[in-house]
Order: C-alpha cells, then sequence, then structure tokens
C-alpha cells in the first residue's frame, strides 16, 4: 500500500475485538498499529463499560486477549496473512480523560483539571449528568507543610462544569480515599431516587 493510499481501515477487527471483549463485560477504548512489512504490533485498549467503577480484571483481560489472538490466527481478514503480535491492555492512570465515557469511569476518583480558561483545579468527580456536566467537589490538598491548601478565589467547594470547559484532565493516584465516598456518589448521581 502506497502513502498515498492512507491508513488502513480496521473496521472489522474493531468489530470483531468488540464482540469478544462484550462478552467478558469490557469495551473496546483504542486500537494501536504499529510496525511496517513483517510483523505488525497490535495494541489493544480495553476497559470496564462507563457505568461501572473500578479496574479491569486482569485474568478476564487475559482470557479476552487469548480469544482475540486465536482469532487473529484463524481469519486472515482481521489483519492480514502477515504475523502480528497482539497486546491487551487497560488505559494507565495516566491517561488524559478527554471523552465523556473517560469521565464516567473516573467518577469518585480524585482529579487535576486545567479548565479552558487556564484556571487549575484539585477535585473529586462525583458524578457525570446527562447533560455531560462533570459534579465535582474541590479537594485542594495539603502543601509541603501538611496545612490545608485553600480553594482558587471565586468557586465553592461544589462545582458543576461541562465536560467541553475542561482543556486537560487526569486521574491522580490516591492511596487512601475518604471513608464516606458510596454516600458521596450517591448524594451527587442525577439518576439517583432522592429522599423526600
Amino acid at each position: 500500500m502506497s502513502a498515498l493510499d492512507g491508513p488502513p481501515d480496521h473496521t472489522i477487527l474493531r468489530e470483531t475485538a468488540g464482540r469478544v471483549l462484550a462478552a467478558h463485560d469490557l469495551v473496546l477504548e483504542d486500537i494501536v498499529i504499529t510496525g511496517g512489512s513483517g510483523t505488525a504490533e497490535v495494541r489493544l485498549v480495553v476497559d470496564l463499560p462507563e457505568d461501572q467503577l473500578g479496574s479491569a480484571d486482569l485474568d478476564t483481560v487475559a482470557r479476552a486477549s487469548s480469544e482475540l489472538s486465536e482469532l487473529i490466527d484463524a481469519d486472515d481478514s482481521l489483519l492480514g496473512p502477515d504475523p502480528a503480535v497482539l497486546e491487551v491492555t487497560t488505559p494507565g492512570v495516566d491517561r488524559e480523560l478527554t471523552a465523556p465515557r473517560h469521565f464516567r469511569r473516573s467518577r469518585g476518583r480524585l482529579l487535576s483539571l486545567t479548565k479552558s480558561d487556564g484556571t487549575q483545579l484539585r477535585a473529586r468527580l462525583l458524578a457525570v449528568t446527562a447533560e455531560n456536566t462533570l459534579r465535582l467537589r474541590q479537594e485542594p490538598g495539603r502543601d509541603d507543610r501538611g496545612r490545608p491548601k485553600r480553594r482558587a478565589p471565586g468557586t465553592t467547594e461544589r462545582l458543576d462544569i461541562p465536560v467541553q470547559d475542561v482543556a486537560s484532565a487526569r486521574v491522580e493516584v490516591e492511596f487512601d480515599p475518604p471513608a464516606d465516598l458510596a454516600q458521596l456518589l450517591a448524594d451527587a448521581d442525577p439518576t439517583s431516587p432522592k429522599e423526600s
């Protein structure tokens, strides 16, 4: 194929991988294929569906990877007749959150965000509304002496920010989430029934 032909279309691979992963309650986030002639390296990034919290079980990922590898070996329509090395992996903690589904998967997590206007925030994501608005609780953290940091001037503890107003966002590694996290998420969920 010449450079003028453009990148190859991996629709069949994407559809096949999607079916196999769905049987394991996983979703396909991305396909990255590298290597020219000879052995291609195929990296499938998988995750849990957006309505689930937590991390994908590595044994489940391994089973899905084994099934996909067998299919790729048996069906040349997926990647062609040349040998390929398949890697099935989950998104790393350093993944930038760019799509509403990434934010939904990060409910309950502590985020470092930069808004489109340059404002930087450290906040816990409590919910994502149907209108793709992030419901956040600011948690500025502590300074190097252990003193609580202050919130950005003019902001409240609770914020609602539309996803389109976020320039960048990443999950922060956290070793001790708040003990009341489940209650915080339930209280902020726009779909959960509220007591009257």
